[in-house]
């Protein structure tokens, strides 16, 4: 049966499609998509109106037992899209090509001389150079061969807001390189070093790799729970998983990132721009987490089992 679809877009144009209990959210996209000079499907939101609020359709489910004589369809053009594999790879590509840019530039002796302060810590300058780019080499990694995204794609303009966190926030970091950001002196650091016992770097960077390493199992474990639902048919219905380390945190994966950031920040000497870029990312990551808390209907911890 013939069904309307009111455009909700300028560029977009009144159209009909096809529906029945079979029909997919993906054909009437393709439809729609069709009618309208083949504008990609990705760019499109259908949805329709339930007490005057036009309500997305996400799934399949919604056509099932569906009248279609009294349905009444909405399609929004939500502007250029950007696949998500992408945007997390431009994300996390480009805190490694800033830091290795800076880091051999902080290597030239007559930049030293004209921009540095202070003395030039050779193996302080590649500790931090390497941890980071530990991390954001893993990152890459894991989004090019390990995570699943749910969305296709999300609009052009989010690229370039995510990105500044990566590419700004995080690469201000490499004034570390140059000598700037270090406000705490070195009889400071000793004596709150000594009291954690954190003296030795060894113990700090051993503490950042266990941390690296338990992010990496969460998100392994996230991608095999996802392939396990799919088998199950829930490919739209967020689940939590309800063992070991899920039991406490809620979002482990958070927990361990900001325990990584934690370590490092401490490798830097505690630098205001390293303390800035914890401060930023694990304030995202606590109300990332608590909105999970809510939707899960649980208490779980953030960062410290049974306590934060």
């Amino acid at each position: 049966m013939l069904v309307s679809v009111k455009s909700r877009s300028k560029g977009l144009k009144e159209t009909k499609v096809n529906l029945s209990e079979n029909s997919t959210l993906d054909q009437v996209l393709k439809e729609i998509s069709t009618n309208n000079k083949n504008i990609s499907k990705y760019r499109l939101r259908l949805t329709y109106a339930k007490d005057s609020k036009q309500v997305p359709i996400v799934d399949d489910a919604y056509f099932k037992g569906l009248d279609a004589s009294t349905t009444e369809l909405f399609v929004k053009d939500l502007g250029p899209q950007i696949s998500w594999r992408l945007v997390f790879f431009i994300e996390y590509i480009g805190p490694i090509i800033i830091h290795t840019f800076f880091y051999k530039l902080a290597q030239n002796p007559s930049v030293q001389r004209n921009f540095s302060k202070g003395t030039y810590n050779e193996s302080l300058v590649k500790l931090i150079y390497t941890l980071n780019t530990l991390h954001y080499t893993k990152r890459v990694l894991e989004t090019l061969f390990l995570h699943k995204f749910s969305m296709a794609t999300m609009p052009l303009f989010n690229l370039f807001k995510n990105s500044s966190h990566y590419w700004l926030i995080n690469g201000s970091i490499a004034a570390s390189y140059f000598g700037y950001g270090f406000l705490i002196n070195d009889a400071t650091l000793a004596t709150i070093y000594k009291f954690l016992h954190l003296e030795r770097t060894h113990t700090i960077v051993t503490l950042f790799l266990i941390s690296e390493f338990w992010n990496f199992y969460v998100h392994l474990k996230l991608r095999m729970w996802g392939d396990y639902q799919k088998k199950l048919g829930n490919t739209t219905k967020r689940i939590p998983i309800n063992e070991g380390l899920f039991n406490v945190f809620v979002a482990p994966n958070y927990t361990f990132e900001v325990w990584s950031w934690i370590w490092f920040a401490f490798a830097s000497k505690l630098n205001i721009f390293s303390l800035i870029f914890l401060t930023v990312s694990a304030t995202q990551m606590y109300l990332w987490a608590m909105k999970k808390n809510k939707k899960y209907h649980t208490r779980r911890a953030f960062l410290i089992p049974f306590i934060f």
